[in-house]
């Protein structure tokens, strides 16, 4: 029990952040499930396996984050004395692969309509709920893996990797919106799913569409992670009286 203690409170800024995403989880399915219950509509019932997707790269990311802490109680001397490397690789492709369904469910808006039975201004609210927390997901998560990378190769190439992170999740949010590809055809579809992409590549001007749509929403997505980010590294500000005590 006192190992549990001190574990929660070592890892209590974690904690914190998860029982924030899994408040939010549950209240995105309650919304979910008394819009069923009242309307017996099941129109945006696939909202909640789009918010199960956006969880699998959060935990992938906090699964690595923790394994790659050399002083975590989860550290890979505890779990994968021998294979830590392979688990973290592995975590981080799982991770890379299903990423853009998190800030996908952004794009679910486009399913909202006036629909019978429910107000429209209660469907607006379920939308944006599972949206937000969607973003959060994503923001976390990436948040978590920028982390990871800086401290095996620097502050300046985990930028590099956020930015380029955020640019093809951008272009793989276009192929699951439009063209319908799913995060696990990459595995089953790999064929079919190349050359829609390479259709595209060799004729960018004629599927300019696609390449606008992935820039702009990778820098709104951007623009939310640079706060993010900047909160998440807030430092406030101490009172004038300390900052010359510490001088004296």
């Amino acid at each position: 029990m006192v190992k549990l203690l001190r574990s929660m409170i070592r890892h209590y800024r974690q904690i914190a952040v998860l029982a924030a995403l899994l408040f939010a989880t549950a209240l995105c399915l309650a919304l979910l499930a008394a819009r069923v219950v009242h309307a017996r509509d099941f129109g945006y019932i696939g909202f909640a396996w789009n918010l199960f997707l956006a969880w699998l790269p959060m935990l992938c990311a906090l699964l690595a984050y923790n394994l790659y802490k050399p002083r975590s109680r989860l550290s890979w001397r505890t779990l994968a004395p021998r294979g830590s490397a392979f688990v973290v690789a592995g975590c981080a492709i799982v991770w890379l692969l299903f990423f853009p369904n998190a800030p996908y469910l952004l794009t679910d808006i486009l399913h909202l309509a006036p629909r019978p039975g429910v107000p429209l201004w209660y469907d607006l609210i379920l939308v944006i709920a599972f949206a937000w927390t969607g973003s959060l997901l994503g923001l976390v998560s990436l948040f978590l893996m920028q982390m990871l990378v800086s401290r095996a190769a620097g502050p300046l190439l985990s930028w590099g990797f956020a930015l380029g992170v955020l640019g093809l999740s951008g272009f793989g949010i276009y192929l699951g919106r439009f063209l319908r590809w799913n995060s696990w055809d990459v595995l089953l579809n790999p064929a079919p799913l190349l050359a829609d992409i390479l259709s595209r590549l060799q004729h960018p001007l004629a599927n300019w569409r696609a390449f606008a749509f992935s820039g702009l929403f990778s820098l709104v997505f951007l623009s939310a992670y640079l706060t993010f980010a900047a909160l998440a590294h807030w430092q406030w500000e101490r009172p004038a009286t300390q900052e010359l005590r510490d001088h004296s």
